[in-house]
C-alpha cells in the first residue's frame, strides 16, 4: 500500500507541475476500438501526419488483468466477471483466455486476402496446434494467432485511410515463441502493412527479451527481441 500511495503522490506532483506549464499545443482523445470504423469516423481521410503505437505483444499476456488495480480503483468494474465481459472482450486477442475455435476460424477467413503472409500465419498455427495436442493440457496458442493478426489487419487498414501520403508510423512490438514455435510478429505486421500500401523502412532491435526465464529450465532457447518497426504510407 505504501508503494501505491507513493506512486499516487508522484502522479499528483506531475499533474500539478504540468498544469502550470504554458500550453503549446492541444490534443483530443478518442475512446474506442481501433479495429472498427466507428472509432475513426471523426478523423478526415489523409489528415494525419504520423502514428506512434505499441500494440499488444503476442505472448499470452492478459492485458485486462494487468490493469485490474486501476479498473477497481476508478470504479470501472467491481468484479472479475465484469472485467472479462466489459474490458477483456473488447481487446485485441493476445491471450488464450480470449480465444475460441469459432473466432480463430473466422479470423483465418479474414486473413486469406494476405496471400503468402497468410500461408506463413497458417503454418505457425498448424505447428502450434501440433504442440498443443502433444501436451496433456496444452494452451490454445493456435487459436490466438489468427485472431491477433486479423485485429492488426483491421487497425492498419483504417490507419492507412487517415494518414497523409508519406506519413510515418512507428510501432514498438516484440516477437514470441510459444512452445518454442517462433513467431516473428514485427516482420508479419510489416508484411501486412505492405499489403495495405505501406512501405517498411526499418525494423530495429532495441533489446533482448525473456532473459529472466532463461535459468528456469521451463523456457525455450530462442532469443527474443523488442523492436521498433518504422513503416510509411506511400
Amino acid at each position: 500500500m505504501q508503494r501505491f500511495i507513493a506512486r499516487i503522490r508522484l502522479m499528483q506532483d506531475d499533474l500539478s507541475k504540468s498544469a502550470k506549464l504554458e500550453a503549446r499545443t492541444s490534443a483530443s482523445m478518442i475512446c474506442g476500438d481501433s479495429r472498427t470504423d466507428t472509432a475513426w469516423e471523426s478523423i478526415s481521410p489523409g489528415s494525419i501526419d504520423g502514428c506512434l503505437s505499441s500494440p499488444p505483444y503476442l505472448n499470452n499476456f492478459d492485458y485486462a488483468d494487468a490493469t485490474r488495480l486501476e479498473l477497481y480503483f476508478w470504479g470501472d468494474v467491481t468484479s472479475w466477471a465484469e472485467m472479462c465481459k466489459t474490458v477483456r472482450s473488447g481487446m485485441v486477442t493476445a491471450t488464450t483466455q480470449q480465444s475460441s475455435v469459432n473466432a480463430a476460424s473466422t479470423a483465418s477467413s479474414g486473413l486469406a486476402q494476405l496471400g503468402k503472409t497468410f500461408t506463413r500465419i497458417e503454418d505457425i498455427t498448424s505447428e502450434l496446434e501440433i504442440q498443443r495436442k502433444s501436451r496433456g493440457r496444452g494452451k490454445e496458442y493456435d487459436r490466438v494467432v489468427p485472431d491477433y493478426f486479423l485485429g492488426i489487419l483491421d487497425v492498419l487498414s483504417r490507419l492507412a485511410k487517415v494518414l497523409e501520403s508519406g506519413a510515418p508510423s512507428v510501432w514498438l512490438i516484440g516477437d514470441s515463441a510459444p512452445y518454442g514455435v517462433y513467431i516473428d510478429t514485427p516482420a508479419l505486421i510489416g508484411e501486412i502493412a505492405e499489403h495495405l500500401g505501406f512501405r517498411v523502412e526499418e525494423d530495429l532491435a532495441l533489446r533482448q527479451r525473456g532473459l529472466r526465464w532463461a535459468s528456469t529450465g521451463m523456457r525455450h532457447d530462442i532469443e527474443l527481441t523488442e523492436r521498433l518497426l518504422l513503416f510509411r504510407r506511400d
